[in-house]
């Protein structure tokens, strides 16, 4: 059929035909010598449509016609997608930063008014802020199916590393200081963490495992995760925990393991037996760092 019917069977424009035939992703079955008129068959229309599936989702063209190319393996296409689904996880959570940010600048401004010449401290978690961030932290549902997302991308010669993290005597903070200021010392917590697993770490899912201690998935080896681990402590020590309402200077411990996992059992594997090494932590006392070879 001629382009311009197959467009219109497909809800395409010509153009994006012609576009596709130039960059090699979707060439005519046929093309006329005299008129160079493009005809294409019906059946053509399996292979637009993925194209078109895959550009919905943000794939760019050229990273369609890489995994399109050639025979196409159903294994291939899940990789991909997986990075995709990882890649919009991590906007998607940047995207819930932004929207807290803009929610405290509503605040400040109909409490203070807008006043151009007046620093705003963005950092100063005030209560309604605290149960906003909480209630966006990832629980350990989401935070397995994430772990799970970036052990499938990995190789068998890929390490992987899990670590927790607890903040030292926290049940001291809500005893003396109530609950609210326990919240406020959890979240600044988990922005130091997760800023930190930002910068350092590529592939890397952060969980609330409960109360006050989070638990990371990494794609990393031991020299990377003691290097995060090492920058989150600094950041805790530096962090004035006064300006929360806490008079408390906190502190944490951080334990974890290093290995090779293939599937979602082996993961829950590393992620229990890391309890071990966090315990190891604790024992040396607030600020340690304990990481440890796995073996299964």
């Amino acid at each position: 059929m001629k382009i311009g019917e197959f467009a219109l069977l497909n809800n395409v424009t010509a153009k994006i035909l012609r576009h596709y035939d130039e960059i090699g992703l979707l060439k005519p079955s046929a093309i006329d010598p005299e008129t160079s008129y493009r005809s294409y068959e019906p059946e053509q229309s399996h292979l637009l449509n993925w194209i078109i599936i895959l550009k919905n989702l943000e794939f760019s063209l050229t990273e369609i016609k890489e995994i399109l190319s050639g025979p196409v393996e159903g294994n291939k296409i899940v990789h991909q997608l997986i990075r995709k689904r990882i890649e919009i996880t991590s906007v998607l959570n940047e995207q819930i930063q932004k929207k807290i940010a803009i929610d405290r600048l509503i605040t400040i401004i109909e409490k203070e008014g807008f006043d151009m010449d007046k620093n705003i401290d963005l950092l100063n978690i005030e209560q309604t802020h605290a149960h906003e961030i909480k209630k966006n932290i990832p629980n350990m549902e989401m935070f397995l199916d994430t772990a799970a997302n970036i052990s499938a991308l990995c190789s068998g010669d890929d390490t992987v590393s899990v670590f927790r993290f607890d903040i030292s005597h926290f049940k001291q903070v809500n005893d003396d200081f109530g609950f609210d200021v326990g919240d406020r010392v959890i979240v600044a917590c988990y922005q130091m963490i997760e800023s930190n697993v930002r910068v350092y770490l590529s592939h890397a899912a952060i969980g609330r495992a409960h109360g006050d201690e989070f638990v990371v998935f990494a794609k990393a080896d031991k020299e990377a995760i003691i290097q995060v681990a090492q920058s989150i402590i600094d950041d805790i020590k530096k962090y004035d925990f006064l300006s929360i309402g806490c008079p408390k200077q906190m502190g944490c411990y951080i334990g974890g393991l290093i290995g090779h996992v293939k599937n979602i059992t082996e993961i829950r594997n590393l992620i229990e037996s890391s309890i071990e090494a966090i315990n190891y932590a604790r024992k040396k006392g607030p600020n340690s760092i304990t990481i440890e070879a796995y073996n299964l």
